[in-house]
């Protein structure tokens, strides 16, 4: 299984004057059959799904699937 994460840390919302930051990973996965494995994998270490997408061309069977999980307050 082939997987790419992309690491980033983005602004959320500003509370009193301070700044909370959460955490975004974003998750490549290859094949349709492992994204439940790979979310499953990634709540056990402490991240939330927060949004799935696909995008590829079907016809060509060249289809990836996007998962980006959170991690903070």
């Amino acid at each position: 299984m082939h997987t790419h994460a992309f690491y980033g840390r983005l602004v959320l919302k500003f509370t009193e004057g301070d700044v909370e930051l959460k955490e975004y990973m974003c998750v490549e996965v290859k094949h349709h059959k492992n994204v439940s494995e790979k979310i499953e994998e990634w709540q056990k270490n402490g991240w939330r799904l927060h949004t799935y997408a696909c995008a590829g061309v079907r016809l060509a069977g060249d289809v990836n699937h996007y998962l980006l999980f959170e991690k903070g307050e």
